[in-house]
């Protein structure tokens, strides 16, 4: 019990850390633009499973999509689906928000033919449904042939504690998966 309660002080004195160098990136809403890619702390009861296995604030992102009518997020949660940029910012715990760029000259992501697909509780690669940071690896590198980061194993994350919920949701060690904050730390994106 002891072991357990000290692995959490230290978890949250990391995070904590890890929190400070993020608050110092932070944008204003009005430089945003279509592809930038936005991540925040999701209140989802995943959320702090993605913050321990990573060690970072980051548990979801999206790409901005600019529409006629304002900026929207093109995200994963239960479907893939647009939502308004200040709803996925109020989502976010505290309503702290972070924003990387690949593309400082203008792009269009194209979008509509992922609308509605499902989210993949599995993590698994190539299955026609995603997750989160694949939605975004996905889309820069089918459309603009950039790769943002190298997929990772499962195991190659921090998952003392966490093999008995993986096996439950069908995740295995040895599974490819990528996750925000390998995204945020891309040396393909810059701060806006």
């Amino acid at each position: 019990m002891k072991k357990k309660k000290v692995s959490g002080i230290l978890l949250i004195i990391v995070v904590s850390f890890l929190g400070i160098k993020y608050c110092s990136g932070q944008t204003s809403a009005d430089k945003l633009k279509e592809g930038d890619i936005i991540f925040h702390t999701s209140k989802s009861e995943q959320s702090p499973l993605i913050q321990y296995a990573t060690m970072s604030v980051l548990s979801h992102c999206g790409i901005i999509i600019e529409k006629p009518d304002g900026l929207y997020v093109l995200e994963a949660t239960g479907t893939l689906k647009l939502t308004p940029l200040q709803e996925f910012i109020n989502r976010g715990k505290g309503k702290q928000w972070w924003a990387k760029r690949v593309y400082d000259e203008p792009i269009k992501v194209s979008y509509k033919g992922l609308l509605g697909r499902p989210y993949d509780t599995s993590f698994k690669p190539d299955n026609d449904r995603y997750y989160c940071s694949e939605l975004i690896h996905h889309i820069y590198k089918s459309q603009f042939h950039v790769e943002l980061c190298k997929y990772r194993t499962v195991s190659d994350y921090h998952i003392t504690g966490l093999k008995k919920k993986l096996k439950q949701r069908g995740i295995n060690l040895d599974q490819k998966v990528v996750a925000p904050i390998d995204i945020y730390n891309s040396k393909k994106t810059h701060n806006i």
